[in-house]
Parts: structure tokens; C-alpha cells; sequence
């Protein structure tokens, strides 16, 4: 009697055993999911949140361009409103070289 119960009492401590490792290496896989579940998360939502503050710096760039550009032809457009000084004109030579006699002679 002693060998068959011997037999089963070293068949269900074997079996207790196995169960017990397959109990951990399931727990270890459900906790291996989670963790590797939430990491997932949280790389999704830094990858959002690094994409948004991106976003916010180049949109400040950019409008800085711009607001520099449009500035810069504002400029250019005010300075090309002032006209050049002409250059002064040539001197005319007289057509009649002979003196200037006066139109009304007033009673002489």
C-alpha cells in the first residue's frame, strides 16, 4: 500500500507543482501585457503631446517670418513713395539777342 499511495501523493505533489508554475508564468504574462499595454499609452500620448508643442513653435516661426517679411516690403513701399530730386534743368539760350525796348511809351 505504501508504494501505489507513496505513488500518489509524489503524482499530485508534481501535479500541485505544475499548476503552481503555470499559475506564476501566466501571471507573469497577464502582467507582462498590462505593463507592456500601458506603455503603449503612454507612448501614444507623449508622442500627441511632443507633436502639439512642435506645432506651436513652428507656428510661432513661421508667423514670425511672415509678420518680418510684410514688414520689410511695408518699408520698402514707404521709402519708394518719396520721389528722387530732379536734376536742374539746362540753361535756355535767348532766341533774340537784341535789347528789350518797352510796348507803350508813356508820353515822351
Amino acid at each position: 500500500m505504501e508504494g501505489p499511495k507513496a505513488a500518489r501523493i509524489l503524482f499530485l505533489s508534481v501535479i500541485v507543482l505544475l499548476l503552481v508554475s503555470a499559475c506564476s508564468q501566466k501571471k507573469e504574462r497577464i502582467i507582462r501585457e498590462k505593463v507592456d499595454e500601458r506603455v503603449a499609452d503612454f507612448r501614444k500620448k507623449e508622442t500627441v503631446k511632443c507633436r502639439m508643442i512642435l506645432l506651436v513653435d513652428a507656428e510661432q516661426i513661421v508667423d514670425s517670418l511672415l509678420l518680418y517679411e510684410a514688414l520689410l516690403e511695408v518699408n520698402d513701399s514707404l521709402k519708394q513713395l518719396r520721389p528722387f530730386r530732379p536734376f536742374p534743368p539746362s540753361a535756355i539760350p535767348p532766341i533774340d539777342s537784341s535789347t528789350v525796348k518797352p510796348i507803350f511809351d508813356n508820353g515822351k
